[in-house]
């Protein structure tokens, strides 16, 4: 049997499936997490207890791995794989190599294994997770750091390790960042790997989950029409056109709308490739 397709053109489907939701703690990440189509919590911080969620403490990398694997076998009826907090993963990745090569620290292997096994076991990692017929959602804290631009200036990113992060986000359909505001919780799209329109949701569960997420959709952002400026013939006295006073008026702006405007610096980008500090109770 041939493994080509046929010549022809093929259905899209660019549905998004893994995600990256980060934030300071108690900025409704996981909130946010739990919202998702039957989703199940493989929790590091110790704070599954207090959700209703279902959910799997973790505290090292050989349980985790143990707890994929039955993932892996299908025999459950979850549809949402819930890694809160993916920079724990990491952390007991490190932990793993470092007690395979009997040394405390990575740098301690020698010749640079300890770092190489890491970071290539990561990237097997991420294949296998977004490989997964489920939706796969990553969680992470944000930490401060210089923008690179203007040194003067500080920005958020997600706390994950760089390189780590980049390997991550190359595995990401849509980032989100959780931000509150006062009693306001905002969910800001901030990357995302195509311009997604709400039909391209057929999960009616997952469509409510991001239907509040800033900056996602293309055809949820406000129109501007597009008005010429009138002609001016020379030697002919300008019209006066007599405006209803009720088409001069300026509809009052949300608070929430202008609090997400204000905290999205720049518009979401769409990339072929996209894809964490310890915190309390999210």
């Amino acid at each position: 049997m041939s493994l080509l397709p046929e010549n022809k053109p093929m259905e899209k489907n660019i549905t998004p499936k893994v995600f990256f939701i980060w934030g300071q703690s108690m900025h409704g990440k996981t909130y946010l997490a739990r919202q998702f189509p039957d989703p199940i919590i493989i929790n590091t911080d110790g704070n599954g207890k207090k959700i209703d969620t279902p959910h799997v403490d973790v505290y090292d990398f050989e349980t985790f791995v143990n707890v994929l694997r039955e993932i892996e076998e299908g025999k459950h009826t979850f549809k949402t794989i819930v890694i809160d907090l993916v920079d724990d993963i990491k952390t007991f990745l490190e932990e793993y190599v470092c007690k395979k090569y009997g040394v405390e620290n990575l740098a301690d292997a020698g010749f640079g294994k300890g770092f190489g096994d890491v970071k290539a076991t990561w990237k097997r990692l991420m294949i296998r997770l977004t490989q997964l017929p489920y939706y796969v959602v990553f969680i992470s804290h944000v930490i401060q750091v210089t923008d690179e631009y203007d040194k003067d200036k500080t920005i958020e990113q997600p706390s994950l390790e760089q390189k780590y992060l980049n390997m991550t986000k190359g595995r990401t359909d849509v980032m989100i960042k959780c931000q509150k505001v006062g009693k306001n919780y905002l969910q800001l799209c901030n990357e995302k790997r195509d311009l997604y329109h709400r039909s391209d949701i057929k999960d009616e569960k997952l469509y409510n989950t991001l239907s509040n997420v800033k900056s996602l959709f293309e055809d949820n952002k406000p129109t501007i029409q597009n008005v010429e400026p009138k002609k001016v013939i020379p030697g002919k006295k300008p019209e006066i056109i007599n405006v209803d006073e009720e088409t001069t008026k300026e509809e009052p702006k949300s608070n929430l709308k202008d609090l997400a405007t204000e905290l999205v610096e720049k518009k979401p980008t769409t990339k072929k490739s996209l894809l964490i500090k310890r915190g309390g109770n999210e």
